[in-house]
């Protein structure tokens, strides 16, 4: 009997960070700090999201998606590849 399947949330955490950081990219922003800036977004904490290197609460991960003009089923819909 097989259990159910276990994330890795540091894996996790990269991949939303990457997907956080192709999407931004698609929206024109060269870098991270462009977008934060022009959103209201720490800076250093958003690099740190993108790298997937600081753990991401739902309420910023929510704030940064509005940002985008995304919502959580819009970000999580398709995948995180």
């Amino acid at each position: 009997m097989k259990g159910p399947k276990k994330e890795n949330p540091l894996l996790v955490r990269k991949k939303v960070g990457a997907k956080l950081k192709r999407i931004r990219k698609e929206l024109g922003y060269g870098n991270s700090d462009d977008f934060a800036y022009d959103h209201g977004i720490n800076r250093s904490q958003y690099g740190k999201y993108e790298a997937g290197s600081q753990d991401l609460r739902l309420s910023t991960l929510v704030r940064i998606l509005n940002a985008m003009g995304l919502t959580l089923e819009e970000f999580f819909g398709d995948g995180l590849d």
